[in-house]
C-alpha cells in the first residue's frame, strides 16, 4: 500500500513537472527583447548608451570642411581655452594684421563659432607677427601677448603688447600693458627663476645693435604693478661670459624643453654666426640648474654648443625612437632649395634597464631581476665610462639627468645618431615649404615639420608640405614654394618592416634592424592629395575625441594670399587603429583647484598655456616589452609655432596599465616631478602643480600639494564591452534560476515523499 501511493505520488509530482509554463511570463519576455534588438538596430548600440553615433562612417582621412570658420578674413595664429571648457579655441589674426579674434568650440554642433567670443586691436600702425596666448599675471585666465612691427623693410624693432583677460569671460581689457621692445628676433617664453610663471628671452632692442641676452622678468604675477608687464634684467645664465656669444637667428626655432632627461626643462637656442662673406647657422644646450643648499646657483649652464648643417629649417622636438629621450627633428635643402632631406638627431642617452622583462618562457609581462650582464648588454661603452655609476635607467629613475646625453649634428656616414632621408623617396617632390613665400616681405613665416602620433603607435608621425617639380595640370610649377604645394603624412615606421629594395634609400643601416625611417601614407589619405594650395599644416585634436585632426591653412581663391588671409579647412582623422592614448595637461599652479576671483564666478584655470612641462611614462606591449617616451608641453611659442597647449601620445598596443607616468614641472625645487602609477590608457590626466599660491613657493609643499584630476574617453569598443557583459550577466542569471528552481522542484518532491511514507517498524 505505501509502494502504490509512493508510485502515485511520483506520477502526480511528475505531471506538474511537465505542465506548460505561463504563456504571460514568455511573451513578457519576447517583448522586452524585441524591444531592445529594435532599440539596438533604430538607433545603434552607441547611441543606445549615450555615446552617440559616429558623425563619420569613412575609414581614412576626411575633409570637414572650414567647421565654421569660413567667414573669417585672416590665419590661425595659435591655439588656447578661453573659456575654460577643456576644448580648444582658435586665436586668428586678420588679414589686415590689426586685430585677433578667439573664436570659441561648440561641440554641439561640432565647429568653432563664427563670431568672435572675444578680440584685441592694436592702436598702433604696426603689423601682428606672432601672439603667444598664455597666463601672463598668473590669474587662471588666458592672456594675450601681442608682437607686432613696422611694415618698412629697415626697422628692426618688435613691440610686445599684453592684453589681459578678464576673469568673468566678457573680453580683454581695453588698454594694453606695455613690455620694453626686442630685435625682430622673437623672444621665446621660458621660466626663468623656476616659480611657474611666464617669462622671456631674447634680445632687447637698442640703437647700438647690441646682442647680448636677456630677460623680460615678469612683473605682474606677484606685485599690483598696472602699467608694465615686463622689465629687462640680466639672463639666468651661468658663467655666460666664458660661452660663445649667442646673437637668435631670425627667424629661429629656439625651445624650453628637457635635453638631459631630468624632467626639467632646459633651453635649445638657435644662433646666427654672420661674417663677412657667409653666415651660418649654431646652437647652444643650457640646462637648468637647481639651487644649493644656501639658495644660490640656481639658472642654466652651458652643456654643449655646435653647428647646424647647412640649409636648416625650423627644428622641431619630439621622442622619435620611443627611448624615453627627446629627439631634434629638422629638414635640410640646398642653395637653391632643392635636394631636401628630413633628418632627425637622436638624443644618445642612458638607456633602460632590461626593455625586455624575462619569465621562465621567456619574453613576457612578469617581473623578474635584472642581472649585471643585462644591464650592461643595455650600455654602450661610451654611456659605461661617461657615467660609471648609473649604467642604465630603473623604470623609476626616469627623471635621472644624464649629464653626458648627446646630440650629434654633423652629416657624415660615421654618424648613426643623425637620420637622413631624402624627401624625394617619399614624396616624389625635391622640395620642401621652409618658409612661406606668400607671407608679407617684412615677416618671416617658417614652416616646421610637426610631429603628431596620428594611428597612436606610440612613434611620432610627420606632417610635411612639399613643392612639387609639375603643376597638377602638367606644366612647371614655380620653384620659390609660391605655387601649387602638396601636404603629405609621413608615418614613422622601424626598419626592419621596409623591403630590403627601399631601405637603403629611407636611411636604414643593416646593422641597425630596430632603427627607425618614414613612409608615406597613401591609403585612406586621398583628402591630401586633392588639395594643391596649402600653405601650413599642423595637428589638433579637434573634437577631443583622443585622435589627431589635422588644420590645412590654405590660398584664398580670390586672391593670391599676399594679403595674409587663408582658408581654412580641417581633415578628419578617422583611420581605425587598436591602439590606445594618453593626454596630459599641467596647469600653471595659479590656484589651488578653482579659481575664486572677487568679483566673478569660479573657474577652472584650464586656460594657462603652460609650456615646459616635462612627461615621461613607461608601458607594457603585448609582447611583454617594456617602452619609454618622452614628450614636452608647449616648447615653442615664437613665429606661430601652432602648438597645441596639451600633450598627445600614442600608447601602441597594450594590454595593461600605464606603469609609470613622471610630470615635471619648471620648479627648481628638491621634488619637482610627480609619479602617477597605474595610469588608465585613453584618458586625459591633468595636474595642476598649486604651492600656496603667489609667493609662498619657499613656505613648504611639493608634489605632494599637486591636485591629479583623470579623465576617462569613452571608446567606442565600451558598447559592445557593455553588451557582452550585460548578456553574461543574464545567461549567467538565467542558469541559476534554472538550477534553483529545479532544487526547489526536487526539494518538494522529497518533502511529498516523507510525507507519505509508512513507518512499518511502528506498525
Amino acid at each position: 500500500m505505501a509502494l502504490s501511493c509512493e508510485a502515485e505520488c511520483s506520477k502526480t509530482a511528475q505531471r506538474r513537472s511537465h505542465r506548460p509554463r505561463s504563456s504571460k511570463a514568455r511573451k513578457l519576455r519576447a517583448t522586452w527583447a524585441s524591444a531592445l534588438l529594435l532599440v539596438t538596430a533604430t538607433t545603434g548600440v552607441d547611441a543606445l548608451f549615450g555615446i552617440g553615433e559616429k558623425r563619420f562612417k569613412y575609414e581614412g582621412l576626411i575633409n570637414a570642411g572650414s567647421l565654421g570658420l569660413d567667414s573669417i578674413d585672416g590665419q590661425i595664429a595659435a591655439w588656447g581655452d578661453w573659456n575654460g571648457d577643456q576644448f580648444v579655441d582658435a586665436i586668428v589674426v586678420d588679414s589686415a594684421r590689426q586685430t585677433a579674434n578667439i573664436h570659441t568650440w561648440d561641440r554641439t554642433s561640432f565647429s568653432f563659432s563664427s563670431s568672435p567670443a572675444a578680440s584685441v586691436q592694436l592702436a598702433s600702425g604696426n603689423k601682428i607677427s606672432n601672439v603667444v596666448a598664455a597666463d601672463v599675471n598668473y590669474d587662471g585666465r588666458l592672456d594675450l601677448l601681442i608682437m607686432s612691427q613696422s611694415t618698412s623693410s629697415s626697422s628692426k624693432q618688435l613691440s610686445m603688447d599684453v592684453f589681459l583677460g578678464k576673469v568673468d569671460l566678457s573680453g580683454f581689457e581695453s588698454i594694453p600693458l606695455t613690455a620694453p621692445s626686442s630685435t625682430l628676433a622673437q623672444p621665446i617664453t621660458f621660466d626663468a627663476s623656476g616659480d611657474m610663471q611666464m617669462d622671456l628671452l631674447g634680445i632687447p632692442y637698442s640703437d647700438t645693435d647690441a646682442t647680448e641676452l636677456k630677460i623680460w622678468r615678469n612683473l605682474l604675477a606677484n606685485s599690483s604693478n598696472t602699467t608694465a608687464a615686463f622689465d629687462i634684467t640680466v639672463a639666468p645664465l651661468l658663467d655666460a661670459t666664458k660661452a660663445p656669444a649667442c646673437k637668435l637667428a631670425n627667424p629661429h626655432s629656439s625651445a624650453f624643453v628637457d635635453l638631459n632627461g631630468d624632467c626639467l626643462a632646459d633651453l635649445f637656442l638657435v644662433c646666427s654666426e654672420e661674417s663677412l662673406f657667409s653666415s651660418k647657422l649654431t646652437y647652444q644646450i643650457w640646462t637648468a640648474v637647481k639651487p644649493d643648499a644656501k639658495g644660490n646657483g640656481s639658472g642654466f649652464q652651458l652643456a654643449s654648443t655646435g653647428e647646424l648643417p647647412p640649409g636648416t629649417g625650423a627644428l622641431s622636438f619630439g621622442d622619435v625612437d620611443r627611448d624615453g629621450t627627446i629627439d631634434v627633428i629638422f629638414p635640410t635643402c640646398d642653395r637653391g632649395g632643392g635636394n631636401c632631406y628630413i633628418n632627425v638627431a637622436f638624443n644618445h642617452q642612458i638607456p633602460l634597464c632590461s626593455p625586455r622583462i624575462d619569465g621562465f618562457f621567456g619574453g613576457g609581462p612578469g617581473y623578474g631581476p635584472l642581472s649585471l650582464n643585462k644591464k650592461r648588454a643595455n650600455t654602450t661603452p661610451r654611456q659605461a665610462s661617461a657615467s660609471p655609476g648609473l649604467q642604465c635607467r630603473e623604470a623609476e629613475d626616469l627623471c635621472v639627468a644624464d649629464d653626458h646625453f648627446h646630440l650629434d649634428f654633423s652629416i657624415n656616414k660615421d654618424n648613426a645618431n643623425l637620420l637622413r632621408v631624402p624627401i624625394d623617396k617619399l614624396t616624389g617632390d625635391s622640395r620642401i615649404l621652409l618658409t612661406d613665400p606668400l607671407a608679407p616681405s617684412y615677416l618671416a613665416l617658417p614652416n616646421a615639420l610637426h610631429l603628431g602620433d596620428y594611428n597612436k603607435d606610440g612613434y611620432p608621425d610627420l606632417l610635411v608640405v612639399t613643392v612639387p617639380d609639375k603643376l597638377a595640370s602638367g606644366g612647371r610649377n614655380n620653384a620659390q614654394g609660391s605655387g601649387e604645394t602638396r601636404v603629405h603624412i609621413l608615418r614613422n615606421l622601424e626598419c626592419r618592416r621596409v623591403p630590403n629594395s627601399e631601405k637603403a634609400g629611407l636611411g636604414c643601416s643593416p646593422d641597425r634592424p630596430e632603427g627607425r625611417t618614414f613612409i608615406k601614407v597613401t591609403a585612406g589619405a586621398n583628402a591630401l592629395e586633392t588639395l594643391r594650395d596649402v600653405r601650413s599644416a599642423s595637428w589638433l585634436d579637434i573634437d577631443e575625441d583622443g585622435t589627431l585632426d589635422i588644420l590645412l591653412q590654405r590660398t584664398p581663391t580670390s586672391s593670391e594670399g599676399t594679403n595674409s588671409a587663408r582658408r581654412i579647412t580641417f581633415v578628419q582623422n578617422n583611420y581605425f587603429h587598436d591602439s590606445f592614448f594618453l593626454k596630459a595637461l599641467t596647469l600653471n599652479g595659479a590656484c589651488p583647484g578653482m579659481c575664486e576671483p572677487d568679483n566673478a564666478p569660479r573657474f577652472q584655470p584650464w586656460g594657462t598655456n603652460y609650456g615646459g612641462a616635462s612627461y615621461k611614462f613607461t608601458v607594457l606591449d603585448p609582447n611583454g616589452v617594456r617602452r619609454a617616451q618622452q614628450v614636452g608641453q608647449l616648447p615653442q611659442t615664437a613665429y606661430r609655432s601652432l602648438l597645441t597647449p596639451y600633450s598627445y601620445f600614442g600608447l601602441g598596443r597594450t594590454n595593461n596599465y600605464v606603469e609609470s607616468l613622471f610630470v615635471g614641472s619648471t620648479r627648481r625645487q628638491e621634488e619637482h616631478y610627480l609619479a602617477l602609477e597605474g595610469v588608465i590608457p585613453n584618458s586625459q590626466v591633468v595636474i595642476n602643480p598649486w604651492q600656496g599660491g603667489k609667493g609662498s613657493e619657499k613656505e613648504g609643499g611639493g608634489p605632494g600639494t599637486w591636485t591629479k584630476q583623470l579623465y576617462l574617453h569613452p571608446g567606442d569598443w565600451i558598447p559592445w564591452v557593455t553588451v557582452v557583459l550585460i548578456t553574461t550577466i543574464v545567461g549567467l542569471a538565467v542558469v541559476v534560476i534554472v538550477l534553483h528552481v529545479n532544487e526547489r522542484r526536487e526539494d518538494e518532491r522529497e518533502r511529498k515523499r516523507a510525507v507519505h511514507a509508512i513507518n512499518f517498524d511502528a506498525l
